[in-house]
């Protein structure tokens, strides 16, 4: 998908990069019981920086060369390149797993098998509603109501909400947020 590429390429270069974590990540972080973290669609690396600062080993998952630029740069990131339309090959167990503001439902069983025994889960993306203002426009990109508790009810659910948020833009979207331990 060269152009899904190009087109990350082009938002990273003219978009300043958030440097501000997940709320969710900040109530959470100290949950994570190990060292081993993977950022699936890791973006221009806000997660990845903010845990590597605190002594965590973060595999970040990007397609934006702009953004595995970035990451490279980050102590403690192991940026890896991966089409994650195509699916991701894991060959470890990680600590905690986190994606954000994406969506693809066929990486579900892969983040739940490769979650450590004791692993934490973070997961928050956009929810399908009428209302929304700021929320990608393919229905593809979208949770359902209550998709996230539902897929993930194996593992133990320690939060969970769908709220509207206001975005860094001043739009309002309908937001999922999900934080689960594999017990």
């Amino acid at each position: 998908m060269f152009e899904d590429k190009e087109r990350w390429n082009r938002r990273y270069a003219s978009q300043p990069p958030s440097g501000v974590p997940s709320e969710l990540l900040l109530r959470h972080v100290d949950r994570i019981v190990g060292k081993k973290v993977l950022d699936i669609a890791a973006g221009m690396g806000r997660h990845a920086r903010f845990l590597s600062k605190r002594g965590y080993y973060v595999d970040a998952i990007e397609w934006s060369d702009v953004a595995l630029d970035a990451l490279k740069k980050i102590p403690h990131v192991r940026a890896i390149e991966a089409d994650l339309e195509r699916g991701i090959a894991l060959d470890c167990l990680y600590d905690a797993i986190l994606c954000f503001n994406y969506l693809n439902r066929n990486l579900y069983p892969a983040m739940m098998s490769h979650l450590e025994k004791g692993g934490l889960l973070l997961f928050e993306t956009f929810v399908a509603d009428d209302a929304n203002e700021g929320a990608p426009g393919n229905p593809d990109y979208l949770l359902q109501k209550n998709e996230l508790l539902h897929v993930f009810c194996p593992l133990n659910i320690v939060e969970y909400s769908e709220k509207f948020v206001t975005r860094e833009d001043g739009r309002r979207t309908l937001l999922a947020s999900l934080a689960a331990i594999r017990e």
